[in-house]
């Protein structure tokens, strides 16, 4: 069972990032940022309920000159489905879905003033979502 699609939306905002990325290994930016948003999918492709939280691993992002992704794209960064937070008191963590992520964080954006983003939902058994309908990310 592939799993099924799912929204996402790319979202502009007018101040710098805060850093509290938990998948990020770069400096957060300091200009304006755009963070694609998304909701996970919650079924198969066959319709068969799926939960994120405990089938989904990782998401992939994948950018390109123009909106034709196919199977043989990389991702341009994979992002954790799930992350991990630590409580107050330090002695537990909860865990919660990821469902965004600020693009200007990916190590190596090709040049360009538009761009096009696509991403997958990466299940824990390795399956794969279809590419989801590209964005058009304009960053002049």
């Amino acid at each position: 069972m592939f799993l099924g699609g799912f929204a996402a939306v790319l979202l502009l905002a007018g101040c710098g990032g805060d850093g509290d990325t938990p998948q990020s290994v770069v400096p957060a930016p300091s200009g304006p940022v755009s963070v694609l948003a998304w909701t996970p999918p919650t079924t198969y492709n066959d319709n068969v309920p799926l939960e994120p939280e405990r089938d989904l691993d990782y998401y992939e992002i994948y950018i390109r000159k123009d909106p034709n992704f196919t199977e043989s794209d990389l991702p341009a960064i994979q992002v954790a489905a799930v992350a991990g937070t630590l409580s107050p008191d330090g002695l537990t963590v909860a865990r919660s879905l990821v469902t965004e992520f600020t693009l200007e964080l990916i190590p190596s954006l090709p040049s360009g003033n538009q761009l096009f983003i696509s991403m997958r939902a990466v299940g824990i058994d390795r399956q794969k979502s279809a590419f989801m309908a590209p964005l058009a990310w304009d960053r002049s």
